[in-house]
C-alpha cells in the first residue's frame, strides 16, 4: 500500500471518527401523549414480562392505532355493552389480544409539556428518559374505550395520536414531581437502540 492509500485511508478514519455520533443514528421524531400506568398492580402485560430488561429503562405500552409507533392492530372492536360500571368493564372482562411485534422496543421520550399545551418541540433544558415497550395500549380494549368522559388521544382511541401508557414511576422522571393523578403529558418520541 503506498503512502497516499495510507494518508487517504487515515483521512477517512479521522473524518468518520469526528462526526456525531447522533447524526449517524438518526431517527425521526414523532409528536405524541403520555399517560401513566402502573405496572406492578397490572395483572399481565402482552410481552409477559412487567418490567423492561435495563433497569434505567421504563416500561410502556404503545397505542395499537399510533401512526407512527404501532406494533399492530388489538384484536376485537368497540362494544359499549361491556361498559357496565359507567367508565369501566365489568370485573370478569378479559382484554383483547395483541401483537407481540414492538415487544422490547426502545424509544428516547421527552417532556414538551402539559397535556394539550400544542407544543410540537422540546424546549431547552427538557428532560428524557428511555422506555421500552413491555405492552400495548388497545383501542379495542373496554378498559379504554369505556373511558368516554377522557379524551380518545388520552386512552389510547386516536388514530392521529402517538399515544405511549408509561410507567408510573416515570412521570418524576419527566416532570421533576411525583405523579399524583398529575395530568398527562405531550411528549415527542424517538426510537433507539435498547
Amino acid at each position: 500500500m503506498g503512502f497516499q492509500s495510507i494518508y487517504l485511508l487515515l483521512g477517512f478514519v479521522a473524518y468518520a471518527s469526528s462526526r456525531p455520533q447522533s447524526s449517524v443514528l438518526s431517527s425521526p421524531q414523532f409528536t405524541g401523549v403520555a399517560t401513566f400506568n402502573n405496572y406492578a398492580s397490572q395483572g399481565n402485560t402482552v410481552c409477559g414480562p412487567k418490567a423492561p430488561s435495563n433497569p434505567l429503562y421504563f416500561g410502556a405500552a404503545a397505542g395499537d392505532i399510533s401512526p407512527n409507533i404501532s406494533g399492530g392492530l388489538c384484536a376485537g372492536g368497540i362494544d359499549s355493552s361491556l361498559c357496565v360500571q359507567g367508565q369501566s368493564p365489568s370485573n370478569d372482562y378479559a382484554g383483547p389480544s395483541c401483537p407481540t411485534s414492538n415487544c422490547g422496543v426502545c424509544y428516547q421520550v421527552t417532556n414538551i409539556g402539559p397535556y394539550g399545551s400544542g407544543a410540537t418541540g422540546a424546549p431547552a433544558g427538557a428532560s428524557s428518559i428511555i422506555v421500552q415497550i413491555i405492552d400495548s395500549c388497545p383501542s379495542t380494549s373496554a378498559w379504554n374505550f369505556c373511558k368516554t368522559q377522557v379524551p380518545s388521544d388520552e386512552r389510547c382511541g386516536s388514530a392521529r395520536t402517538n399515544s405511549l401508557d408509561i410507567d408510573l414511576g416515570a412521570y418524576q422522571a419527566l416532570t421533576g414531581a411525583a405523579w399524583n393523578n398529575s395530568p398527562n403529558l405531550d411528549i415527542m418520541i424517538q426510537a433507539v437502540a435498547c
